[in-house]
C-alpha cells in the first residue's frame, strides 16, 4: 500500500479531505488491543471509524489506486448513514459507483440502501439497484438484492 495505493494523488487527497488516518501496526506490542478490539485478523485492513470510534466498514488485502479510492469512498458513506446523512453518503457512492472498478456493485447496493434510508426512496433504491442488477449480474452484491414481487 505504502508504494503503490497510499501516494496515489487521488487516494491522497481523498483521505486527507474525508479521514483522520491512524497507522496501527501488528509488529507494535502496544497495538495489539486495537486488533482485538476491531476484530482484525489480517493485514492490510482499513476500518472506517466514526467521531465516536464504532466502526462501521472493516475491509481486508491490497487494493490498487482505482479500487482503494471507491473503497474509501463506502467507508466514508457507511459512516455517514450511520449519522443520519444518507444524502451525503450517496453522494460518496454515485462516485465510487461510476468508477466502474470492482467496488463500482458493493457501492451501488449501498446507494440503494442509502437512497431508502433517505426519507424511504424506495424509487431511488430501486433504480440503483437496478443498475446493479443489469450491469453487475453475477456479483455477491447482486445477490442481496431483493427479489421483486
Amino acid at each position: 500500500m505504502d508504494t503503490v495505493s497510499y501516494p496515489d494523488a487521488h487516494v491522497s487527497d481523498y483521505i486527507a479531505e474525508n479521514f483522520v488516518p491512524a497507522r496501527v501496526q501488528l509488529d507494535r506490542r502496544e497495538h495489539w488491543p486495537l486488533f482485538r478490539e476491531y476484530h482484525v485478523i489480517w493485514t492490510p485492513s482499513f476500518g472506517f471509524l466514526d467521531r465516536n470510534g464504532a466502526m462501521h466498514h472493516v475491509a481486508a488485502g491490497f487494493l490498487p489506486p482505482s479500487e482503494f479510492l471507491s473503497l474509501l469512498r463506502i467507508g466514508k458513506a457507511r459512516c455517514l448513514m450511520a449519522w443520519t446523512r444518507s444524502r451525503e453518503a450517496a453522494a460518496h457512492l454515485e462516485a465510487a459507483a461510476q468508477a466502474g472498478d470492482t467496488m463500482a456493485a458493493e457501492a451501488l447496493w449501498w446507494l440503494g440502501v442509502a437512497r431508502f434510508m433517505e426519507r424511504r426512496d424506495t424509487p431511488g433504491m430501486w433504480e440503483a439497484w437496478n443498475r446493479l442488477t443489469s450491469k453487475y449480474p453475477d456479483s455477491p452484491w447482486a445477490l442481496r438484492v431483493y427479489p421483486m414481487e
